[in-house]
């Protein structure tokens, strides 16, 4: 495919992303699309001669999901089940799209299925006593210590992901009623989560005695709000929350890894062993559909062994 090609493609992607922001997608989303069709469009310039958009027919993107299926990186991993079902959706709109704009006549990914994901139960489950071990693992005299500390609190009081702890602002914080506010969480969403008072006081004392000390060292507009700050004073980027959680995690002397998702299944778990609704917990984690929540029913099977030692004629002494 000539550079012209590939750029006409482009600036195909790029209308296609104005119109999905006008739309009200969140910057996540369009950012996960862009990267999800750049590597179709990659496929296209490597594996075959096409020169037109026109030229793409459904033997083409079969032809594509094959190579997700096959493809290996230099580790020799393939892809995720999930990730290939992304790259499918995301090209699945992209030409729903281009039809509704009179780009192309039909649409040659309508008869394209997406992968189906497999049920995988999360593995990375914190039992109460990890979590502890955790939690006692920062050196909270200090202002990095103090803030991972604080991190480590949120991610487990509240279920949110690294991506909505990193973009917490000052005034997404309600310690009067002991809420938080993720706002454009994803696919865009806003919701408020409760905050447990250990949360709130560990968050209150960074706040107060870290953050002023991490935040004079680069002070501008665009952090002067930012909750979680980096040790250079900037917002924290996705690695930042990842590597200390997996120093803390060897530290406590958990073997397996642990990231900052992990916080996410044990609050969830951790909720449904307590009687929580799941329904509640749908609302807290910010799932769509309850039937993701549901996973998590799967993952307590601590409480069907005590019903089957109870109940099952050869347990019962």
């Amino acid at each position: 495919m000539d550079t012209a090609r590939l750029d006409q493609f482009e600036l195909l992607l790029a209308r296609f992303l104005e119109r999905m922001r006008v739309l009200g997608w969140s910057p996540r989303t369009l950012d996960s699309y862009r990267s999800q069709i750049g590597v179709f469009f990659s496929y296209l310039d490597a594996e075959t001669d096409l020169e037109e958009l026109t030229a793409i027919g459904p033997d083409t993107l079969h032809a594509y999901q094959t190579w997700l299926y096959g493809y290996e990186n230099e580790k020799g991993r393939r892809l995720a089940i999930a990730t290939q079902a992304a790259r499918i959706s995301s090209l699945r709109s992209f030409f729903r799209h281009l039809v509704k704009e009179d780009i192309l006549l039909h649409d040659p990914a309508a008869q394209l299925a997406v992968p189906k994901r497999k049920g995988i139960l999360p593995r990375s489950v914190l039992s109460k006593h990890e979590v502890s071990r955790l939690l006692s693992a920062p050196d909270v005299g200090t202002p990095l210590g103090l803030r991972d500390r604080a991190i480590i609190e949120i991610l487990y009081s509240t279920g949110i992901r690294n991506a909505e702890l990193r973009a917490l602002r000052i005034y997404d914080l309600d310690f009067e009623r002991g809420f938080l506010r993720v706002n454009e969480g994803k696919n865009a969403k806003d919701r408020v989560v409760p905050m447990g008072e250990d949360a709130s006081a560990w968050l209150r004392e960074y706040l107060s005695d870290a953050r002023p000390k991490l935040l004079a060292t680069r002070s501008d507009a665009a952090t002067e709000t930012i909750v979680f700050l980096s040790k250079s004073g900037r917002p924290l980027l996705p690695l930042g929350v990842i590597y200390p959680i997996r120093k803390y995690a060897k530290r406590a002397g958990i073997e397996r890894a642990i990231t900052p998702h992990s916080f996410r299944h044990t609050f969830a778990t951790h909720l449904l062993a307590g009687r929580a609704d799941i329904r509640h917990i749908q609302a807290m984690l910010g799932h769509a559909s309850v039937a993701t929540t549901q996973i998590y029913t799967r993952v307590e099977v601590t409480d069907l062994k005590a019903v089957h030692r109870r109940c099952h004629p050869r347990e019962r002494r």
